[in-house]
Formats: structure tokens, sequence, C-alpha cells
């Protein structure tokens, strides 16, 4: 099983995503299976975020993970509003109870803020890991030149990931920010890693190619356009499913070790991008 480093915590390179779940009452018990699923198929990494259907998505997680708190490691996000000294911790304490544990293993910053200062964050998050409430701290949507910033403002503070979105129609993360973060041993979270997938043709190449590779292997493309980001290495892919077929599907790409051939094909049909991620804050 592939699997990444995050500060000395080895997490599997596929993960799950919680986008949206906790916002329809009548899919609550379906959501929790789905994450209760994936852990026990190993996808232990669960991410998700405090606006996230205004917390809902965080109860989710919270009962999900109620008996098996030790085996999975939890990444949760504080939105740009709460970025500031006085609302960071509070935030975060709120996203503590609503998921019935005394820490997440990872808490980002989850997009770069128009209302507060940089440094003022990060120096929330710092307060809010040496309280014990966050065992890593991490960004969210920061391009490199954001992340480099991020690295050099407070002392002794360490970067553990950068979640940006990622998938083959959107490469921009391949340009600078992979390669950096690679060096600097931070990880990178892949969100929406399989996006529009779903909707392109039959009769369109690129996903006859993805179609062709996923018959070589005996799964679906979703799979192949996974195990294509997390061959990088410091990659982790956090695909949403509800379904367990999907779920199962996801779990495919930790096995699935393309060759350079499959990487060519892939390359031609969902080309790298030349520009390196936009800046946006919110």
């Amino acid at each position: 099983m592939q699997e990444v480093v995050i500060h000395g915590h080895h997490v599997p390179a596929v993960g799950q995503g919680t986008w949206k779940m906790g916002a329809d009452p009548s899919r609550h018990t379906a959501e929790v299976d789905a994450l209760r699923h994936g852990i026990e198929q190993g996808l232990t990494l669960i991410d998700t975020a405090e606006m996230y259907a205004d917390g809902g998505a965080e109860r989710v997680v919270g009962e999900a993970i109620r008996d098996v708190r030790d085996q999975v490691f939890v990444v949760s996000k504080v939105w740009p509003t709460h970025m500031g000294a006085s609302d960071l911790l509070g935030a975060l304490e709120q996203s503590l109870k609503r998921l019935k544990i005394d820490a997440v293993d990872l808490y980002l910053l989850h997009w770069p803020s128009r209302h507060h200062p940089l440094a003022e964050s990060l120096g929330a998050l710092k307060k809010a890991q040496d309280r014990g409430l966050a065992r890593h701290v991490g960004v969210s949507n920061f391009p490199t030149p954001q992340l480099k910033q991020a690295e050099s403002v407070v002392p002794d503070l360490t970067i553990a990931a950068d979640q940006v979105e990622y998938h083959l129609e959107n490469r921009r993360a391949e340009v600078a920010l992979i390669p950096y973060a690679a060096e600097r041993q931070i990880a990178v979270m892949a969100y929406s890693p399989v996006k529009n997938l779903r909707s392109l043709s039959a009769n369109d190449g690129r996903f006859q190619v993805l179609d062709t590779l996923a018959k070589k292997y005996d799964c679906t493309p979703e799979t192949i356009a996974l195990a294509f980001l997390i061959h990088h290495g410091s990659v982790i892919a956090i695909p949403k499913a509800v379904q367990k077929s999907h779920i199962d599907a996801n779990r495919q790409a930790l096995e699935l070790v393309l060759t350079s051939e499959d990487l060519a094909a892939i390359d031609r049909a969902f080309p790298p991008a030349s520009e390196e991620l936009e800046y946006q804050a919110l």
C-alpha cells in the first residue's frame, strides 16, 4: 500500500474527503457507513472542515470514528474569518466537540485570509499545537510563493501539509508546488482528485485512454486517475465517496503502480500545466 509521511506519521496515499457530507440528514447513516467502510479498507485519513455543511461533515466524521479513533488520521480546516488570534482556538475547540475527539491530527488554514495577517493566523496555529489541540498544522490553497512565506513567518512552526485542487484537468500543482513540497518534506493533499471524470463522454479521447488502462488493470478510470496523482510519492488524494463500490475503487489505487508508458499515455491525453496555481484569498 502506498503511503505518504506527514511529519513522521505514515498515512495512506488515498484518504477520504467529506465535502457535502452532513448537509442532508436523510443521508447521515449512509455517510457514516461509507466512512467506516473506507476505514475498514485502509483509507484511514479523513479530511473535513468546519465550513462543510456548517459543521455537519465534522459531526458525521465524529460518529464514524467513535470506536476507531486510534486507527484514523483526522484532518480539519479553519475558515478564513476565524483565523484571528482571538478566534482560531475557539473554532478549533468547536470542531473538536463536533468530532468528539481531544485533538485533530492535522489542522489547516482553509484558504489564505483577507481578514487576518498570515503571521497572526500562523501564530494562532502554533498556540493550538502547543496546547495539544492539533498534533500537526498546515495550510490549504497556498501556491508555492505563499507556502514559502508561511514557512518563514513563525519560528519553530513546521508546515506539515498544503491541500490544493489537483486532478487530471488541473495539473498546476505539478509546476512548482509538488517538487518544492517534496524537497521540504511537506505533504500535498489533492482535493477534487477525480473532478469531471464521470462527465467525460465515451467518445472523448481522454476517457478512452483512461478506459484502456482501466481494462488493462481491471479497475475503473477513477482508480487510474488516482494512481496517477499519487505516483509522485508525496501526494495524498482525498476523494469523497459514499457508494461502497466507489470506495473500493479508490482503495485499489493504493496498490496500483503505473508504468512509464502508462504515465506517458496519460500525459498525452491530459497535458501538464504550464502555470503555477493561482493565489486567491477569501
